[in-house]
């Protein structure tokens, strides 16, 4: 029955999710000053590859250097999964909770208050 489903490719999603689900913990173990800024994006099970995203390019040059060790992390935690290859996505901010994204002004409005602040005259400013 296992050889069946294996053959059929039911097994391998199932790992996939696993990995994907389970690699906050992955991370943490093999690169702890990582956690919470790199963010698993998707595993194809059929090419072994797991495409990752970092919110900075440092952090993606030190993901690019641990690869090794995370690949072999995963598999050895997921069970059943066969994780071949590491791919480093572009940098991209890693998704926070609702009260982080309010509390901080978005990018483009940080500017504009940085630049305001800095040209403007206090006599320019309007009350």
């Amino acid at each position: 029955m296992g050889m069946m489903m294996t053959e059929r490719g039911v097994a391998a999603p199932a790992a996939g999710g696993s990995v994907l689900a389970d690699f906050d913990t992955i991370l943490t173990a093999v690169v702890p000053e990582l956690a919470g800024r790199v963010q698993a994006v998707a595993f194809d099970a059929e090419t072994g590859r797991l495409d990752v995203a970092p919110d900075l390019p440092a952090a993606g040059t030190q993901l690019r250097w641990s690869a090794p060790k995370l690949v072999a992390a995963a598999n050895e935690r997921v069970r059943g999964t066969n994780v071949r290859a590491l791919h480093v996505l572009a940098p991209a901010p890693v998704k926070a909770g609702p009260a982080a994204a309010a509390a901080e002004p978005a990018p483009l409005e940080r500017y504009r208050q940085r630049i305001h602040t800095r040209w403007v005259k206090p006599s320019d400013q309007s009350p």
